[in-house]
């Protein structure tokens, strides 16, 4: 598990400002939920979190360790893309949409990644797919292909393959939003499971119930700026700034 050091991060897609200076440290085994309307920053600073997308200005750190970046003879220079994609071995994220490979069934899906970068053997691996699977409530459905289950074990399956790489820090971008109504409850249960593991977590959603119960922190983004930073209990119940009362209104 793993602390993250966000500072002063700027990012910007052409005229675009969409992170304005952005400062955050998570603790290790914190769980912080990132609220906000659309086109607040918060995917955009999520991704500059994991290294997919690199900030203009600022930087990240998860343990220590700079993301996508490394000091050389006193400078900053950009990792290559091999070990760029190491450093996100140890970063799991869990999207919208679920990702699954079609053609392979569900234990397949969870060994891919792990298998080719050599992680372990195949029994050792599949122990590990099955333990998982178990983990998420999905013990029986190792052998069905992705088109085969509903979207919320799709998603459960997304966060089992996620798990499988061992991460320090897990992130969820709006997991629950492609998904039919009556299947978020899933997915948010496996979700508050790892959450009482102690896993460090930084999660994207509109699902307010969820930040007010499992958050031990919330954040609220508006316009590429951190608003509030507070705990679930003060931000829905007494906000301090008419932006997240607006927000909450219409939440």
């Amino acid at each position: 598990m793993s602390s993250v050091d966000i500072v002063n991060v700027h990012k910007s897609f052409g005229d675009n400002e969409i992170l304005k200076g952005i400062d955050l440290q998570v603790r290790q085994g914190e769980v912080v939920c990132l609220l906000g309307p659309s086109g607040s920053g918060k995917s955009t600073l999520l991704r500059c979190v994991n290294g997919l997308v690199m900030p203009d200005k600022g930087h990240v750190s998860v343990g220590g360790n700079l993301i996508g970046r490394k000091v050389h003879n006193g400078k900053l220079h950009d990792l290559s893309g091999k070990e760029a994609s190491t450093q996100r071995e140890r970063i799991g994220m869990v999207f919208q949409q679920f990702n699954l490979f079609p053609h392979l069934d569900v234990r397949d899906n969870l060994m891919l990644g792990p298998r080719a970068l050599k992680l372990g053997g195949k029994a050792e691996l599949e122990d590990k797919a099955r333990h998982l699977l178990g983990k998420v409530g999905l013990a029986n459905r190792a052998a069905a292909y992705p088109s085969q289950l509903s979207g919320g074990q799709q998603q459960r399956v997304a966060i089992a393959r996620a798990l499988m790489m061992e991460p320090d820090l897990m992130l969820f971008d709006e997991p629950t939003s492609a998904l039919d109504p009556e299947l978020v409850g899933e997915v948010l249960d496996t979700m508050r499971s790892l959450a009482q593991d102690g896993m460090t977590m930084i999660v994207v959603t509109h699902e307010m119930a969820f930040a007010r119960q499992v958050a031990d922190r919330v954040v609220f983004m508006a316009d590429g700026r951190i608003v509030e930073d507070t705990t679930p209990h003060l931000f829905f119940d007494s906000p301090e700034t008419e932006r997240a009362r607006a927000f909450l209104r219409l939440a």
